[in-house]
């Protein structure tokens, strides 16, 4: 018998139980991480080299040092929209659904955003919440990126970063048509989203570093949600790269 439950009770049996490793395992040689690694290799032709896209993800690393510098709002916006932003509603076999710059399972967008700014022009420092549909913010609490750094494991890499994205899972909103299945859907989403900011900061001449390890019961805390049926999972740092 069904259960109304059942998927979200999987999903969090999983979501609870993959916290972050408290210590590094022995390495797996090099040979366990190759498939086929005995079959013969048929040579591809050279990727071009004047590909936008291409020239977008060439740019993409990952940055560890951001410069304490001032970010236009314009720039928060086209990160946020590339991220989640409406681009039309489509027509699919007459049902009209809505559309955004990353794909979401059945069009469902389970995938929350919130962003915690600082040395943003024209905007307190905070945390917000985006709103797609209005292409606005709604102001959350006081929290800026350096609030962050304890739940994040202490990685102050984000201690002068102008924005502290971090993406949160409203489970039910896709588990209630593809069950545990809906899980990993939202996994993949908010996986879409992160390239989507981190080619952006390319785009806009900034940088950017992906974190999966944290509290997740301190970020979740500072959002003000949960855990339970909306939690915290994934976080992007962007701003302004520091020379060395």
């Amino acid at each position: 018998m069904y259960k109304a439950n059942e998927p979200l009770e999987l999903t969090l049996l999983y979501h609870w139980n993959s916290p972050p490793p408290t210590g590094y395992v022995k390495q797996v040689p090099a040979t366990e991480m190759r498939y086929m690694s005995e079959a013969a290799v048929i040579e591809l032709p050279a990727v071009p080299q004047d590909n936008y896209l291409t020239n977008l993800l060439r740019q993409r690393h990952s940055v560890r040092a951001f410069q304490d510098t001032e970010m236009p709002l314009i720039s928060l916006g086209q990160l946020l929209d590339a991220a989640c932003g409406i681009n039309g509603l489509h027509d699919v076999e007459g049902h009209i659904f809505e559309g955004r710059n990353s794909p979401s399972a059945g069009g469902l967008y389970p995938i929350e955003m919130f962003v915690s700014i600082q040395g943003v022009t024209g905007l307190s420092a905070g945390l917000y919440h985006y709103e797609p549909r209005g292409h606005g913010l709604h102001w959350v609490n006081e929290s800026v990126p350096s609030d962050f750094v304890e739940p994040l494991l202490h990685q102050d890499y984000v201690a002068n970063a102008n924005a502290l994205f971090i993406m949160t899972g409203v489970f039910m909103r896709s588990l209630h048509k593809y069950s545990t299945r809906g899980y990993r859907f939202i996994l993949f989403e908010a996986g879409h989203q992160a390239q989507n900011i981190c080619l952006m900061a390319v785009e806009l001449g900034l940088g950017s570093l992906c974190l999966g390890g944290f509290n997740d019961t301190s970020i979740n805390h500072i959002l003000g949600i949960d855990g339970q049926r909306h939690a915290a999972l994934y976080c992007i740092a962007v701003g302004t790269e520091k020379s060395s």
